[in-house]
């Protein structure tokens, strides 16, 4: 079966998505320490100015705090790629006639436009706050609050796309 131009989009978006996800991954060690022993991820969880403060003061003396901006940049580019890659999985799925693949697409769908909109309130607020090399308690706490939400849609297109794709694969084969 021949790809449509949606799935050329979602193969493309996706994957560089990905990609652009593993060069954070990469970058997250050096940025690691005793103060933010996860890096990026503790940045993205602090609730308070004083602890974004404290994290960014320990970036600036381990001389690393260009890398955590240069990261949360790259995080700005990885959102809307990966969101809309997902996007468009989610679509391609939707169109399939299997009804289980079909709603699992308008799911993957939901979940990739509210991963976009949740993750980026939280990266501009850690973006503004780094960028300034100040914390704010709004900032801060907006970045926080918005994570968990960010990190459960992000699993569900994750591996909501993977299981597609493994069902999708089934039913072709099957038929």
């Amino acid at each position: 079966m021949e790809e449509t131009p949606i799935e050329k989009g979602f193969w493309r978006f996706w994957l560089s998505g990905l990609m652009l996800f593993a060069v954070m991954i990469v970058l997250n060690p050096s940025i690691s320490n005793s103060i933010a022993p996860t890096g990026i991820s503790d940045h993205q969880a602090a609730a308070t100015a004083a602890r974004v403060d404290a994290i960014q003061s320990a970036w600036r003396a381990d001389r690393v705090l260009w890398l955590a901006r240069v990261s949360m940049a790259i995080d700005l580019v990885f959102i809307a790629v990966y969101s809309w890659g997902a996007w468009l999985g989610g679509k391609t799925m939707r169109s399939e006639s299997a009804p289980g693949l079909s709603r699992l697409g308008i799911v993957i769908m939901v979940a990739s436009a509210l991963f976009c909109v949740t993750d980026y309130a939280e990266t501009i607020s850690q973006f503004i706050q780094v960028m300034r090399y100040e914390g704010s308690d709004a900032l801060a706490g907006l970045a926080a609050a918005v994570r968990p939400l960010k990190t459960v849609a992000w699993l569900v297109t994750f591996v909501g796309l993977l299981a597609a794709l493994l069902l999708r694969q089934m039913a072709r084969r099957d038929s």
